[in-house]
């Protein structure tokens, strides 16, 4: 998958690869549905080509795989036996799935070339997960490489973030990423410009039939003060619950446009306080009474 927005962050990956400063660990931060776990999945797969030199000798190139080496073709089954991927299984990552990595990197490699990991949303590492992981950014061997990817680097431990090599992954012009909806024929929706920074996600929506949700949450949004039934909004809400914090941030934003058109601060930063409460009330309450919650939360914005 090209992502266009990505190609000057490839290009300096791989100057640095051909400048033989390409760090062994490498940390991609940046908001989910950016394509911090793409890039680095064909970061890997290009580490792991046979051809890799070759590919990326040329000026301007980007690391990325030949296609049809032996490697590649490995890669390409998902049986590569020296490409690990560890994830969160359940709500951390453990011990020892970290444990399991320094095993993986200790043995020789299958393929006689490079072995390795990508850890995707590695702030979910357990304090002594982080405190394993430490021993293999510390003593790197050769042709082993690391990959972490995160969207909240601030959760991770400041000796973690001081040994790996870390680039921000954003979309900088987001022309790029506007376009690269357009040709999913995602176009139209007046909220979309609040998603140029993160479209991927866009793009999972689309694939789980979610967009024309999202669009009426949106149209539920900027009409909510004067709106007195919810019950379609409620049904969005109970039938696909991860919409709720979409919802909320469309409120925030109308909030924001009205504090710029006349609104005082104190009513601004009442509603913005309500706001939080629904979406904390929303994802921590079990049976939470929806209807009721929603109707609060417009009363108290009406008044504000």
């Amino acid at each position: 998958m090209a992502l266009p927005w990505l190609h000057d962050t490839q290009q300096r990956l791989a100057q640095s690869f051909r400048g033989q400063r390409f760090h062994h660990a490498q940390l991609f931060c940046g908001p989910i549905g950016v394509g911090k776990f793409e890039l680095s999945d064909q970061l890997a797969n290009a580490l792991l080509c046979q051809n890799i030199v070759q590919q990326s000798a040329a000026a301007n190139s980007i690391l990325a795989p030949c296609g049809h080496c032996k490697s590649c073709l490995l890669t390409l089954a998902g049986t590569h036996p020296d490409k690990r991927l560890t994830q969160v299984d359940g709500q951390s990552i453990g011990v020892d799935d970290i444990r399991g990595i320094s095993d993986f990197m200790n043995h020789s490699a299958a393929q006689n070339g490079n072995k390795v990991v990508v850890i995707k949303n590695c702030e979910k590492m357990t304090t002594a997960a982080a405190n394993a992981l430490l021993k293999t950014l510390e003593e790197p061997s050769n042709s082993r490489f690391l990959i972490l990817t995160t969207s909240q680097a601030a959760q991770l431990p400041a000796t973690i973030l001081s040994r790996c090599a870390k680039t921000d992954i954003k979309v900088i012009n987001t022309q790029l990423a506007q376009q690269w909806l357009e040709s999913l024929q995602i176009k139209g929706y007046s909220w979309l410009p609040l998603f140029y920074s993160q479209p991927l996600q866009v793009k999972h929506w689309q694939e789980q039939s979610q967009l024309q949700s999202i669009d009426m949450l949106y149209k539920f949004a900027t009409e909510f003060k004067q709106s007195h039934n919810f019950k379609v909004l409620v049904d969005i809400i109970n039938k696909q619950p991860e919409l709720v914090r979409i919802f909320t941030l469309f409120l925030s934003e109308q909030l924001k446009q009205q504090l710029m058109q006349g609104m005082s601060f104190d009513a601004y930063q009442i509603a913005q306080q309500a706001l939080s409460e629904f979406l904390q009330n929303n994802t921590k309450i079990l049976g939470l009474n929806l209807p009721l919650a929603v109707s609060r939360l417009a009363h108290i914005l009406r008044n504000s």
